[in-house]
């Protein structure tokens, strides 16, 4: 019998498998908003809501990813489809809650005031929100902690929305001072409402905090 090449310069052959391994899938990113179709949009929406619904009665913890999918309507994979990750969704979640604020300032108009007064009672409707929703603030604090980057990208898209409001509050003030302002007040409203919500300092002293900082910050 007529040797096989292999054979011939001595390599082992090489054996090959009888059933080829299907090649790896690349995880693939959630779709964009903006690029999903109305039907899409819905469905996202509809996830979102059913987080934010649950979330008014349990800690982000003891929510569980399928309870979202079953309030919601849809498969467990659709879920993912749309949120790859449970910390993503509720981050969503977050924003979505957060965006009430800039709405509630314009419909309900901050009375005609020193600016001093107009921004402490936007920051006291945003206290009044996470106080009556303590769940929200420990969120925050997952949130902060998260590795994960659209994570990071989501809280900065719920400053912004806070800082939309305190900005709605300071109309009229010089620009530079305004922002100087926004800026101090997001810091000391973070930082306070963290030591809050792990129960470190009470909600009276987050109060007393923001109202120093506004009157530090802004003249009249």
């Amino acid at each position: 019998m007529e040797p096989t090449v292999a054979a011939r310069s001595g390599r082992k052959p090489v054996l090959e498998p009888l059933t080829r391994p299907a090649p790896a899938r690349s995880e693939q990113a959630p779709p964009h908003p903006a690029t999903m179709t109305p039907r899409q949009r819905a469905r996202r929406d509809r996830l979102i809501e059913a987080a934010l619904a649950l979330l008014e009665t349990q800690e982000y913890e003891t929510v569980q990813v399928k309870e979202v999918a079953d309030r919601a309507g849809v498969s467990l994979g659709t879920l993912y489809n749309y949120f790859s990750s449970k910390e993503r969704l509720f981050a969503e979640v977050l924003v979505r809650w957060a965006d009430n604020l800039p709405t509630n300032v314009r419909s309900r108009p901050l009375k005609a005031a020193p600016p001093a007064d107009r921004l402490r009672e936007a920051v006291h409707r945003a206290l009044r929100a996470f106080e009556r929703r303590p769940q929200m603030a420990r969120l925050v604090n997952v949130l902060v902690m998260s590795t994960d980057p659209l994570a990071g990208e989501l809280l900065a898209r719920m400053d912004r929305s806070t800082t939309d409001a305190y900005m709605l509050a300071l109309a009229g003030t010089d620009p530079d001072l305004a922002r100087r302002t926004v800026s101090l007040v997001n810091a000391v409203f973070s930082v306070s409402l963290r030591e809050w919500s792990l129960g470190r300092i009470t909600m009276n002293e987050v109060y007393d905090r923001l109202g120093t900082a506004i009157t530090t910050a802004v003249p009249g």
